[in-house]
């Protein structure tokens, strides 16, 4: 019984020390990390940025991947607008479904964007 007890502790312990869902990175900071990897990686190239102006239908699932990291699994959609030479492309912004899921790891106790891997 005793090891029972025991191990019990340690397993709670355990997901203790995963954090809980709020203190996992928002809708808003996976929609502004995407928008980073946007830029950084994909547009850049072509003289283009993106900006994002909506993710009320981002959905974010977000799980410990490691000590101080989380992966969030992104699914439905940003709300996004391009640019070109500094000109908007559209008058309105476009819903596009997401694409990448982002892994953060916690510095200075903040939610920083490390990763994106694009979905298969």
């Amino acid at each position: 019984m005793k090891n029972a007890g025991i191990a019990l502790a340690v397993f709670t312990l355990s997901l203790a020390a995963c954090g809980s869902k709020a203190d996992m990175p928002t809708a808003e900071q996976v929609a502004k990390a995407y928008e980073t990897h946007l830029n950084a990686n994909l547009v850049a190239q072509l003289g283009q940025r993106m900006e994002v102006r909506g993710w009320d239908d981002l959905k974010v699932d977000c799980t410990s991947s490691g000590p101080e990291r989380v992966t969030c699994v992104t699914s439905g959609t940003l709300d996004l607008v391009g640019f070109h030479g500094g000109v908007q492309l559209k008058p309105e912004p476009v819903p596009v479904p997401a694409e990448f899921d982002i892994t953060f790891a916690k510095q200075n106790n903040t939610w920083v964007p490390i990763s994106a891997q694009k979905k298969r």
